[in-house]
């Protein structure tokens, strides 16, 4: 979802740049559905948990960066205009 803002310029904007507005939501939704496997795995002898450990990480990851870089934007060009 990240890279199709570079996809070439032959490819229609509505196609290069919808899949970013999907990256929260879709980080929102890893997080909570690996903490409720998380959770039902809760008592499980030998059960490998290594998916919903890796969907919480990864959902973490897809709604910290896309924040940091919007608020680190709004420093830098508030910092430009002064």
């Amino acid at each position: 979802m990240m890279v199709c803002p570079l996809l070439p310029a032959p490819v229609p904007m509505r196609v290069r740049f919808l899949p970013v507005y999907f990256i929260v939501p879709v980080g929102i939704s890893a997080v909570v559905s690996g903490i409720v496997a998380l959770r039902r795995m809760r008592g499980w002898e030998g059960v490998d948990r290594f998916r919903a450990r890796a969907g919480v990480a990864l959902g973490t990851v897809a709604v910290v960066v896309p924040l940091a870089v919007i608020v680190w934007a709004s420093w830098a060009l508030s910092q430009a205009y002064k």
